[in-house]
Order: C-alpha cells, then structure tokens, then sequence
C-alpha cells in the first residue's frame, strides 16, 4: 500500500474509537432537533440551521428532475438514525459562527459524548472538511477518516470518491473530488500561490491561509506527485481546486 505523507507535517494516527476521542470539556449549548436536511445539515426545533463542522457529506437533490450525488441518501438516513430518540444534542460552536448563508456552524454531541461528525467519518459516511478558521478538531476528524478510507468503507468504496489522477479528468468535473498528479511548477501571484498539476490542473492557496502551510516547503513542490482535496470548478478554461489547510495537500512521492 502506498504510504502517503500529509504535507510536511507528521501526524500520528490512531485507529480506536475517534468519535470517543474527538471529546470537548465545553459545549455552548443544549439544544433539540427539529429535522435532518442532508448528512451534514440540521434543523433545530427553533428553526436554525446548523451546518456540521469538518465534514462534507455527497448532495443531496431536493429537485425530483435532478438526482442525488452517490451515497447522500445514507449519509442522511445515517445522521438520521444517530440522532433518533435523542431528546437534546449539544454543540460546540467554531470558531466562525456563521457561514455565508446563515447557517450555525457547530460540532454536534450525543449526551454520551459521541462526537457525531467524528462517527460518520469513522464509518465512511462523510469526507474531511477543512474551512479555517474552525479548525480545533481538523486532525481528530482526518484521524477519524483515515482508516475509513484505507478499509474502504461507505462513500470510500464508490468510484466516484476515489482518487482521481488528474490526467483521467475530461475537465467537466465539478463538485468535491480528491485528485492527484504531478506538479509542473509552483507560481506566486499577488494574491495566492498556484500550484500547476498535468492536464491543465491547477490548485490555488490564497495568501489569507497561507498560514496554515509552509510557504517555503509549497515552494519546492515541483516534480512531487501530490494529492489534493477540495472542490474542483472551472475558470478561464482551467480546472482550480483552492486549498485552505495542508492537511488537504499529501505528497504521495
């Protein structure tokens, strides 16, 4: 099995229960739950939505003339057993309150301290989302995703969720993908670092993150063959992924 190194940094990862280990001291509030839109959205009885920080769940279709994405329905029917029969949930809240449509952004707990998003991630029913600045549990939730994705478990086990070499991409591709290919060259820009992959690829890391990664490391990437996760879109006929955590960028070698 190919060994794959998150970028520069060793973490070391553990394979016992991670929704038990992802564990808060505080919480922010009790609150009940009216409705589950998705596996990543709820409703609480207040009429909030919350959206579950550091996961991202398959689309799923609202619309009857539109389908939804692989493995949606059981990440939703999944979320929905989890918190059957629960009269209170807790959450936590990030960091950033609020995302950019309204939406409470907030790590959900069981009463027994079950991490819920750390739990879907265990069983391969969410993927790792990493959206500074609500990062306090980013290496707890890749832990918790790791062997899931190793052991192909849920969503891991669909073609669709697989790596994709950037060199099989017709460049339609849009929506979460995890991609992988070789670094042709690293620019800087005033605004972002732009790492160019084969295939007309490009990942673009804006200066505001550049926190979170060693600039100076991005900048030796050339040759590497990497692996990139995030949302794949098009823009000026060139597939852009940005990359806001290095934990979305491993060198495979």
């Amino acid at each position: 099995m190919l060994t794959i190194f998150s970028l520069f940094c060793s973490y070391s990862y553990a394979t016992s229960d991670q929704s038990q280990n992802c564990v808060s001291t505080h919480f922010d509030e009790k609150a009940s739950i009216k409705h589950v839109i998705d596996g990543d959205t709820v409703v609480l009885l207040d009429n909030r939505h919350v959206r579950l920080i550091g996961i991202n769940t398959p689309e799923l279709s609202h619309d009857k003339r539109k389908s939804s994405e692989d493995g949606a329905e059981l990440a939703r029917k999944s979320l929905i057993q989890l918190l059957d029969d629960q009269s209170q949930i807790q959450l936590l809240y990030g960091k950033e309150r609020l995302d950019r449509h309204g939406r409470t952004l907030a790590h959900i707990y069981l009463n027994n301290g079950l991490n819920i998003q750390a739990e879907l991630l265990e069983k391969g029913l969410a993927m790792p989302l990493r959206i500074p600045p609500n990062l306090s549990l980013a290496e707890c939730y890749s832990s918790a995703s790791l062997t899931a994705k190793e052991e192909n478990r849920g969503l891991w086990a669909l073609p669709r969720y697989k790596t994709q070499k950037v060199s099989s991409l017709s460049g339609s591709e849009k929506g979460f993908y995890s991609i992988s290919g070789k670094v042709l060259n690293v620019n800087e820009s005033r605004s972002a670092i732009w790492i160019n992959l084969e295939n007309n690829v490009a990942l673009r890391i804006h200066k505001d993150d550049l926190n979170y990664f060693d600039k100076n490391d991005l900048m030796t990437l050339r040759g590497k063959t990497i692996e990139a996760n995030g949302w794949l879109y098009k823009n000026k006929k060139q597939l852009r992924m940005r990359i806001r955590h290095k934990l979305d960028l491993n060198i495979l070698y």
